[in-house]
């Protein structure tokens, strides 16, 4: 094809061609006449042509346009035209309209020739017939020699195009050799439609790694959403990868976890080869986690990622902090301080000053101790702390150290490992100090705590840890301990029957709650807020207490206190005939004008029927959950609300 003979035939025809005589196809391809009838179609001069350049602005915005494309040939092309080529004749590589958006070659040779730069508009409308216009027409690959070309001005060179395409088959494209006419050769196109082939190899290769790239930002994304810390182990054992919870809990920088054995963070050890062969997940096992001076107690589950053959490839641990889990527990189950300063009325003098410590009390961090007798509401101090201090978001865990059985004391405060007596979880089970982990314990009744088990409260208050029954690892805790106590605790250590090492450390900041007797002043503004309550309880439209009746609640002692004023007030007012409740609706000992008659039955009774009111509102009146809570059976329930006038449907409005 490339000798004279046939290049003196293609001239001919040119020739012919541009003075309207026919052309066969005997020496001219088809292709290369239907392009010579477009291009004349198009206007183009074949014999005075000059080069359409682009601007720069809009060469740059084509460049963008097609990053893809070039970020896919740049290194192709280089080593064409620097090894292959040996850095002679032109290569160039245009967008899917025809312009040239890379081009290597001689810079002079390009500007004084209509060899292909930068920016050149190589359309078949622009130029004609060419190795780039032509090309992307026929959307296959051609080689264009000296005559062919439409252009008189483009008959000293050769063109070998090849089109590329992006793996949906759009066009993007075309790469195109160009050199001397007399430097032609048939191998040359051959070599193109190879790179162009490897270039679009190539954005499929880009294109792979960037939707993996894509899916990998977007599991990167995802595990850093997670509350949950999150590391992805090998099966060598060492951390591959890590979320940024992860990074937090762990106070750790990602460099010294990445890459590095698992057991360095957990040495105790987990059984990598039990997972990855016997597939023997962990599920929320607890596990210490070993950080700088300190241990890390948290709740561990694994999964496996597995590879297309199914094989595991990988472990994924997630971990959460005991701590927070306690807390979270706590918040659902109730275990959280209700009460707030706002809500301890009183105008005397006396509880004001109260109200005031207890508020100073709040801002600090120490133990504290509250004293008063029962029903001043010492709990009620202590959830106020509670709620103004700084650990207001944490847990409030609240026990009675009178009423648990001296058996079970120790387990129920400082927790037992698993299998450690008749009975107990195979899990263990955390106490209530690692539940209050972050936040504050109530030890109510501390007065009534056994002798042996005031010895390890000390030790736990002394180290800030705790170890659980059947344990033999300390595990550190942050919590405040407020105390409370109806005794007098300087008597009970002069007695023997209370630490006095204990008492000191209980006794940093102290509360005495005043007695009613004691704020009188207030008895009538408490009384109108309990039946504000009791008729939002009762749906009742209103409710008051007479002169006379308030007369005698005023002169009597109330050695039970709020909590006695609560239940007379509750008991008259659901016995009260009317929305008034006189001195015929009082207990027998008012009536009697005796302010101090049989007060440890009356208190006794009180205290039950105040215990069964708050339990039938609690479960909204239902007689079985009552009876299941309080441990008793539903017939006795029936008969104290028949005895104590209680009404049947009490609790359920």
């Amino acid at each position: 094809m490339f000798n004279k003979q046939s290049r003196n035939n293609i001239q001919k025809s040119w020739q012919d061609f541009q003075s309207n005589n026919p052309v066969g196809t005997k020496n001219v391809r088809t292709d290369i006449i239907d392009s010579w009838n477009r291009s004349k179609h198009y206007n183009v001069d074949a014999f005075h042509l000059n080069k359409k350049l682009r601007s720069d602005s809009d060469v740059s915005k084509r460049r963008d346009n097609s990053i893809t494309l070039l970020n896919a040939a740049r290194d192709y092309l280089e080593n064409l035209y620097l090894n292959i080529l040996d850095c002679q004749g032109f290569v160039a590589l245009s967008d899917s309209e025809g312009i040239i958006i890379l081009a290597l070659g001689d810079k002079k040779t390009m500007r004084e020739t209509t060899a292909p730069e930068l920016g050149l508009d190589c359309r078949e409308e622009t130029m004609g017939t060419n190795g780039v216009g032509t090309c992307l027409v026929l959307k296959k690959p051609i080689q264009i020699w000296a005559e062919e070309h439409y252009y008189l001005g483009n008959h000293l060179w050769y063109c070998s195009g090849a089109p590329i395409f992006d793996p949906e088959g759009n066009m993007l494209g075309c790469l195109n050799v160009t050199g001397t006419s007399k430097s032609v050769h048939a191998h040359t196109l051959g070599m193109v439609m190879g790179i162009a082939n490897a270039i679009e190899r190539q954005i499929r290769i880009d294109q792979i790694a960037a939707e993996n790239q894509k899916v990998i930002r977007k599991q990167k994304i995802i595990l850093d959403l997670i509350t949950d810390g999150v590391l992805i182990i090998d099966p060598t054992g060492n951390v591959t990868e890590i979320n940024h919870k992860a990074l937090q809990l762990l106070g750790m920088a990602k460099k010294d976890i990445v890459n590095q054995p698992l057991k360095m963070l957990i040495p105790s050890g987990i059984d990598l080869n039990d997972i990855l062969t016997h597939q023997k997940m962990m599920e929320n096992i607890e596990t210490d986690f070993a950080l700088r001076g300190k241990d890390l107690a948290c709740r561990v589950s694994t999964a496996i990622i597995k590879n297309e053959k199914g094989l595991p490839e990988s472990i994924i641990l997630t971990f959460t902090p005991s701590k927070t889990i306690h807390a979270l527990v706590n918040q659902v189950t109730g275990s959280k301080a209700k009460y707030t300063f706002e809500q301890m009325i009183g105008k005397s003098a006396v509880y004001k000053e109260t109200i005031r410590q207890g508020k100073r009390v709040a801002l600090t961090n120490y133990n504290v101790l509250i004293m008063g007798e029962s029903g001043t509401g010492k709990e009620l101090m202590a959830q106020a702390i509670h709620n103004t201090s700084n650990r207001s978001h944490m847990p409030f865990i609240a026990i009675n150290c009178g009423a648990l059985p001296r058996g079970l004391i120790v387990s129920e405060l400082f927790g037992y490992d698993g299998g450690s007596f008749t009975g107990s979880k195979k899990e263990g089970n955390p106490g209530k100090f690692e539940l209050a982990d972050g936040g504050t314990i109530f030890l109510d009744e501390i007065g009534d705590m056994p002798l042996d088990v005031q010895a390890t409260l000390l030790r736990v208050i002394q180290e800030k840890e705790v170890i659980r029954i059947g344990g033999s690892k300390p595990k550190q805790i942050d919590v405040r301990i407020i105390a409370a106590t109806n005794k007098n605790l300087e008597e009970e250590v002069l007695n023997q029957t209370f630490r006095r090492d204990l008492f000191y450390r209980l006794n940093v900041l102290a509360i005495n709650m005043p007695s009613l007797r004691n704020r009188k002043e207030d008895l009538e503004f408490l009384i109108n807020n309990i039946l504000e309550r009791i008729m939002s309880e009762t749906n009742k439209p209103y409710l008051s207490v007479d002169g006379p009746a308030m007369n005698l609640l005023k002169n009597y002692d109330w050695p039970g206190n709020i909590r006695e004023l609560e239940n007379v007030l509750e008991r008259s007012a659901n016995t009260s005939e009317n929305y008034t409740i006189s001195c015929h609706d009082l207990p027998l000992n008012f009536l009697q004008g005796d302010s101090k008659a049989l007060p440890d039955i009356t208190i006794i009774e009180q205290q039950q029927i105040a215990l069964l009111m708050d339990t039938l509102r609690a479960t909204h009146g239902n007689i079985k959950q009552t009876a299941e809570r309080l441990g008793i059976a539903r017939n006795t329930i029936y008969r104290k609300m028949e005895r104590y006038n209680i009404p049947s449907d009490f609790g359920k409005n």
